[in-house]
C-alpha cells in the first residue's frame, strides 16, 4: 500500500479512501491509492506513476479541422461569456487549451491570446492553423508566457492534472494585472455523483487527475495570494455537460466491448435526465472566478 503524504493544501493528515484503476482509458490495470485530508477535504493520488505521460496517449485529443472547431466554438459560449462578465479586453493566457476551442473564442472576442499546452499535436495545430502563439510545456507550474502579464488566466479542467496546483495559483496571482481574473474549472469532489459512484466516478480519472480540489481549498490559496472570489457555480452549462458525461462514461466503462459503448452512451444520457435535479444541486464540476484587487 502506498504511504499517504501530508495534504498538499494544508499539510494535514490524510486517510486512505479508495483504490481506483484507469477505467476511462484502460492504459493499464494498475490500482492507484487515493487519500483524503481529514482537515480540508482535498483528495489526492498517493502514488503517481513515474511514467504518467504514458497515460496521455495520442488519441487523448481528437483534433478537428478548422470548420469543425468553429462549429464547436459557436455551439457553447459559456466560457467566454463568463470571462466577459468581468473583463472584456486585454491579454489572455490559457493553460492547457487542448486543440483550442476557448482560445479561438477569446481571440474572436478581441483578446490577445497566448497558450501553454503539453500535447505536441495540439501545439502545432494552435500555432500553425489557429495562429495562436503556444508554448509547449509538460509543466504548468508557472503561469507565465515569456514574462508577459495577463489580464485573464484561464485553466479549464487542467488544475487537477498539475503536480503543484498551489504553486500554480500563487504564480497566476503574481502574473495578473490589477483587476485581472484567474478562472478555474475543475471536477467537484462535493458532487452528488461522486457520493453515489465513489471510486468509479469517471472524474476520478486515475491516474491523470492528481487531486480533486474542494472549492474552499482553492479559494483559501487564492485569497492568500491576493485574489477574491467573484463567482462560484456548479450549475453552468459546463457543469451540466460534465454531469451528463459522468453518467455516460460510467456505463461505457462497464462495457468491455466497444460496440456496447454506444448503448452506454444513450442509456447514460437518459440517466442524466432522470438525475438532473440532484446533479444541478451539486454538479460534477465547478467554475471559480477569482479577481485581483484593482489599483485605487
Amino acid at each position: 500500500m502506498a504511504s499517504l503524504k501530508p495534504c498538499r493544501a494544508c499539510f494535514g493528515q490524510c486517510e486512505s479512501v479508495f483504490f481506483a484503476t484507469d477505467e476511462n482509458r484502460r492504459v493499464s490495470d494498475r490500482q492507484f491509492a487515493f487519500g483524503r485530508c481529514t482537515a480540508c477535504g482535498l483528495i489526492m493520488l498517493a502514488d503517481p506513476p513515474a511514467n504518467l505521460q504514458d497515460y496521455y496517449r495520442g488519441e487523448y485529443y481528437a483534433i478537428p479541422d478548422l470548420q469543425a472547431l468553429q462549429a464547436l466554438a459557436r455551439k457553447d459560449t459559456n466560457k467566454i461569456d463568463t470571462i466577459k462578465r468581468f473583463v472584456r479586453s486585454g491579454r489572455l493566457l490559457e493553460i492547457g487549451p487542448a486543440f483550442g476551442v476557448f482560445a479561438w473564442q477569446a481571440r474572436e472576442a478581441g483578446f490577445a491570446v497566448d497558450a501553454v499546452e503539453m500535447d505536441p499535436r495540439c501545439c502545432a495545430y494552435l500555432n500553425e492553423t489557429l495562429r495562436i502563439e503556444t508554448i509547449r510545456s509538460v509543466s504548468f507550474r508557472y503561469a507565465q508566457h515569456r514574462g508577459s502579464i495577463s489580464t485573464v488566466i484561464a485553466i479549464w479542467h487542467v488544475i487537477e492534472h498539475l503536480p503543484e496546483p498551489f504553486a500554480f495559483i500563487a504564480s497566476a496571482a503574481a502574473n495578473l494585472t490589477p483587476g485581472g481574473i484567474l478562472v478555474i474549472a475543475t471536477p467537484n469532489p462535493a458532487a452528488f455523483q461522486f457520493k453515489l459512484m465513489g471510486r468509479h466516478w469517471p472524474h476520478v480519472d486515475a491516474p491523470r487527475h492528481l487531486t480533486l480540489l474542494p472549492s474552499k481549498v482553492i479559494e483559501t490559496a487564492a485569497n492568500a495570494a491576493g485574489l477574491t472570489t467573484v463567482l462560484l457555480t456548479s450549475d453552468d452549462s459546463d457543469a451540466r455537460s460534465w454531469n451528463r458525461f459522468g453518467w455516460q462514461r460510467l456505463l461505457m466503462n462497464r462495457a468491455r466491448a466497444r460496440p456496447l459503448h454506444a448503448v452506454g452512451y444513450i442509456l447514460g444520457w437518459i440517466l442524466s435526465l432522470g438525475f438532473a435535479p440532484w446533479d444541478r444541486r451539486c454538479g460534477s464540476a465547478y467554475t471559480l472566478v477569482l479577481q485581483k484587487k484593482a489599483v485605487e
